[in-house]
């Protein structure tokens, strides 16, 4: 994929796996996050983490991320990587569409505190353990 969207004359990063800490300081870096993941998310932690950073989400609607972003971030389809390279473009070439969706993320993120995740997973344990 990152041949076609050199080609369309975007620059495309893999970060790979990064600390935490070190991985919210480079979203200041960067103007948008891209989730790939064409099967099932459990949770797509590192997309909330991004919103709650003020980097907008690009994803496949998948399992897992499709109920946790929803509308707060933009779906394409990343089986077809024209469709991506135009849906990024579409992003690069509207002033006003990075902006509503950091302020949708921002608005999202806040749904999912993590103390709040973190007690109902412990929960869920505890039922499944009995």
């Amino acid at each position: 994929m990152t041949p076609l969207l050199r080609r369309a004359g975007i620059q495309a990063h893999y970060l790979g796996w990064l600390h935490r800490p070190q991985l919210w300081k480079i979203f200041a870096d960067h103007d948008l996050l891209v989730m790939p993941s064409t099967t099932l998310e459990a949770m797509g932690l590192v997309a909330l983490e991004a919103q709650a950073c003020g980097l907008p989400v690009l994803y496949q609607p998948v399992p897992g991320l499709n109920e946790v972003l929803s509308t707060s971030a933009a779906p394409t389809d990343f089986t077809r990587p024209g469709a991506v390279a135009r849906e990024l473009q579409r992003m690069r070439g509207s002033i006003g569409r990075l902006p509503a969706l950091r302020e949708a993320g921002l608005a999202n993120a806040r749904r999912y505190p993590l103390s709040s995740t973190q007690r109902a997973l412990h929960a869920l344990g505890h039922q499944v353990l009995r």
